[in-house]
Order: structure tokens, then sequence, then C-alpha cells
């Protein structure tokens, strides 16, 4: 009885100290990430969240629809328990993709965990920009310029189970 009384404890007190969002940051040299995202979760139930994002790209173009400098920004990514792994082998794991609404966020939809425990959101952000600047090759076809950032995004998160309350019955 007592241990299951401690357990109850315990779990009543996780679920008054976790808030509902969290911010991770990410903020080196020219580009700003933060994902926010609850950081405790319950087992296969779907939760949205956001990256808010900043590049130095922005100085180019903030416009999606501008012909002459496209600009395309994405985040693919998977949820796993094990990070532990290069970049490159993310990007071929890589299970789902979001695209940008604006320069600043990309929407996380329905994100869900199947397993307990610490989990997490990987993946790669992608930011890229092609410009158009007029010139022509020898071929006479028009050059355009690439330019290609990309930064890994990842967001630690408690998975649990959906507390359900002891039904007592009543003693006659």
């Amino acid at each position: 009885m007592k241990k299951q009384h401690f357990f109850y404890i315990i779990v009543f007190s996780l679920l008054i100290s976790c808030k509902d969002e969290i911010q991770t940051k990410i903020n080196k040299g020219n580009f700003k990430i933060t994902m926010v995202f609850p950081d405790t979760v319950y087992i296969n139930e779907g939760y949205d969240g956001r990256i808010d994002y900043k590049n130095d790209l922005d100085t180019i173009t903030t416009s999606f629809d501008d012909v002459k400098k496209a600009r395309f920004l994405e985040y693919v990514f998977l949820s796993t328990k094990n990070i532990n792994y290069k970049d490159d082998y993310l990007k071929k794991i890589a299970k789902d993709t979001f695209v940008a609404e604006t320069n600043k966020i990309i929407p996380l939809y329905n994100i869900k965990f199947d397993k307990l425990g610490l989990n997490y959101i990987d993946g790669m952000i992608t930011d890229e920009v092609m410009i158009e600047n007029g010139a022509k090759d020898e071929k006479g076809e028009i050059m355009t310029r690439i330019i290609t950032n990309e930064f890994r995004a990842t967001k630690g998160v408690y998975v649990i189970k959906k507390h359900r309350p002891a039904v007592r019955s009543v003693p006659k």
C-alpha cells in the first residue's frame, strides 16, 4: 500500500511540475532555432508544436513566392529513442517532413510517440535560396546560384502513460 501511495505522489508531482510547452533554443553563429513542443506527453497521443526560426538567408529574401529568389525551408525528422548517429545517417532514416509556413515558422503537427521514457524529435532543417542573377553560361542557359544551409534540430520529450483514477467501491 505504501509503495502505491509513494508512486501516486511521484506521478502527481511530475504532472504538476510539467509545463505545456518548453522551448529548446539552439543559437549558433548565423541562425537561431527555438523548438516549441511539450516536454512531457502521453503515449500514442498526437501533439502539435512549432519551430521558430531565424537565419542570415533572411537578408536575401523572406518570401517563398519570389521567382528570382526562390526559397525553400523544411524540417525532415523522425521520433526516436536514440540520437547517437551522424547527420548523414539521420537524412537517410528521416520519416516525415514539415514545410515552413513563413521564413520564421515551421509547424509541427500530430507528432506521436509509441515508447515510454525519454524519446526525441530529431531532424534536419534545410534552408535553401536559389538566386537567378540574369547571367548565362556558355550554352546560353540562365545561371542560378544556390545557397543551402542545414542545421540539426533535436528535442527531448518524456513519454508517460495516462493516469487512470482508481475506482473504489463504497462499502454497503
